[in-house]
């Protein structure tokens, strides 16, 4: 584990590798562990760095209100720190809306972006998403956060063969500062990288798991909108597309960050 000094705190960070620079952003009340896979499979062609989020992992903690727009901040201070501009930001999740808000304020510093299962906007405009959204913090008020990882660990994973990702997925969850977390998650609703992102020419692979939370059609109306966008369906996958199928998705990723740019 390294770590750099940002403005706003500690940042944790894992480096491996070397070649095309690739930065991995991690998702809610996650941390750079759940990129394992990738980060092997990457830092064979490439250098890898995953970060810890603010809030998360090893990172400094979140003990103040925080927006999608100063994450982002943080990524381009440590981009610039690490003398990586324009790498290959991947992000999935909650860090995939950190991507998308950084290539919104700052393209210059993202070569291309990829963004599994997430999107460049979050905005609670149904009263179905409204309810999901209040269900999760008021759980998370009355049972605390190890009780939610296990729930969450059995919606992410679950087939019988999965019971080792089960458990480590509600142990890390399980493991989240409860102010960190919720701070976190306040920051994404309502949040919105739009049109912005509407506006760039980067090339983007945006990856879907066929079983992810929100459905394949709404992927797919968003990426109509973007100028040089991809989407790619991985099969047999729900939220957690980089641990539970982890070789489609470095397969995807290996084409997509060593393709040619035109």
């Amino acid at each position: 584990m390294l770590y750099i000094q940002l403005n706003s705190g500690r940042c944790a960070y894992i480096r491996k590798g070397q070649g095309i620079p690739v930065v991995l952003l991690h998702g809610l009340g996650s941390s750079w562990q759940d990129w394992q896979p990738q980060i092997d499979a990457l830092s064979r062609f490439a250098e890898v760095f995953a970060l810890d989020l603010r809030g998360h992992g090893a990172s400094e903690p979140l003990r103040a209100p925080v927006s999608v727009g100063e994450l982002a901040d943080d990524v381009a201070e440590f981009i610039r720190a690490q003398g990586i501009q324009g790498c290959v930001l991947v992000g999935i999740s909650m860090g995939g809306m950190v991507a998308f808000q950084l290539l919104a304020q700052q393209p210059e510093l993202v070569g291309r972006l990829v963004a599994i299962n997430s999107a460049p906007s979050f905005l609670l405009d149904s009263w179905a998403l409204r309810g999901k959204v209040l269900l999760r913090l008021t759980l998370i008020r009355l049972l605390g956060l190890k009780a939610m990882g296990r729930l969450l660990a059995r919606t992410l994973f679950p087939h019988a063969e999965q019971g080792e990702l089960r458990r480590r997925t509600a142990m890390r969850i399980g493991a989240n500062d409860p102010v960190s977390y919720l701070h976190a998650i306040r920051a994404t609703l309502g949040w919105s990288a739009l049109p912005a992102v509407n506006c760039v020419d980067t090339p983007m692979l945006i990856v879907a798991g066929d079983r992810d939370y929100t459905p394949l059609s709404y992927k797919q109306a968003y990426v109509a909108q973007l100028r040089n966008a991809e989407l790619q369906v991985v099969t047999d996958s729900g939220h957690a597309t980089p641990l539970d199928q982890p070789d489609q998705l470095n397969r995807l990723l290996e084409r997509f960050i060593s393709a040619k740019q035109g």
